[in-house]
């Protein structure tokens, strides 16, 4: 009798309903593949997964990525037939992070979407292409600052962090994304954290060399260097033409030239660039070519 009850125990399976086993055993799964990757690959998207137990019932194309009033394109909307599918969906969770202006440490809720993706950067072109475009998202680092290249992106393993202002007043509406091929494996971290985009400092053109500067220089020229006869720029008078000329994508100021004592006659005509680091020469008889000197 004894013998019979365990074989009938033996023989009794677990229920693998469609997905169930698969599910599962999902977030360990990935949780292996990111430790042979090196954890740093995914610093930006899974350094804590978030609660919840991953056997929500996932859609077979999910449409939007929502989070409180925000929403934006999911990666699924540009995924082509057989190139991957969303796997597992994390959150809700919370994660803490440290508020830069006033050193308070906030918990700021966040959800966690693990696709299997072949040929990750070739999707993900696609996707930054929406982000970029309609969906109003900035590149940017970690300190929000906005990067002005797009990155050349490889299968093997990338990182990127993409935020666009959020509907909360204070906040962005940030996407983490970060893949790695092993087990081609991708995972979009959506979160609206407070802060504000920062952007790239433009480097300011010099102001130009004053009227002074640019006629000092030109009288310890000689006067060949200005397409001029004689010995000396002492033989000449200098006339500046009141307001700026552009030549090749340089400011100018215009000059006219004249030999001591015939100013009725011009001698030359001479566009100096502000940065003193052009001077262009003007036929007197055309008034239209103009030919560089240096």
């Amino acid at each position: 009798m004894a013998k019979k009850e365990k074989k009938e125990k033996k023989e009794k399976k677990p229920k693998t309903g469609k997905g169930g086993k698969k599910k599962l055993l999902l977030i360990p799964i990935v949780l292996i593949v990111l430790a042979a990757a090196g954890f740093a690959v995914f610093k930006f998207v899974l350094p804590k997964l978030g609660s919840g137990d991953g056997t929500e019932k996932l859609p077979k194309k999910l449409e939007e990525y929502v989070i409180g009033e925000d929403a934006v394109a999911s990666l699924d909307t540009v995924l082509e037939e057989g190139e991957g599918e969303l796997m597992a969906k994390r959150g809700p969770g919370k994660t803490k992070e440290t508020d830069e202006d006033t050193s308070e440490v906030v918990e700021v809720e966040k959800y966690t979407y693990i696709y299997e993706i072949v040929g990750s950067a070739a999707v993900m072109d696609r996707y930054l292409d929406v982000l970029l475009g309609d969906g109003g998202f900035s590149l940017v680092d970690e300190t929000y600052l906005v990067k002005e290249e797009r990155p050349e992106l490889e299968d093997a393993e990338g990182t990127l962090l993409l935020v666009r202002a959020s509907v909360q007043e204070g906040h962005l509406f940030q996407l983490a994304i970060g893949w790695s091929d092993v087990n081609d494996t991708l995972a979009v971290r959506v979160a609206v954290p407070e802060g504000s985009l920062r952007y790239p400092e433009k480097e300011k053109e010099p102001e130009p060399a004053s009227l002074t500067e640019q006629l000092d220089s030109m009288k310890t020229m000689s006067p060949s260097q200005l397409a001029l006869s004689g010995n000396s720029m002492s033989e000449y008078d200098i006339y500046p033409v009141e307001g700026f000329v552009t030549i090749d994508d340089q400011l100018c100021r215009r000059f006219n030239i004249y030999e001591v004592g015939m100013a009725g006659d011009i001698a030359g005509i001479i566009f100096y660039s502000g940065d003193m680091q052009h001077i262009y020469r003007m036929d007197v008889d055309d008034n239209s070519i103009i030919t560089e000197l240096r």
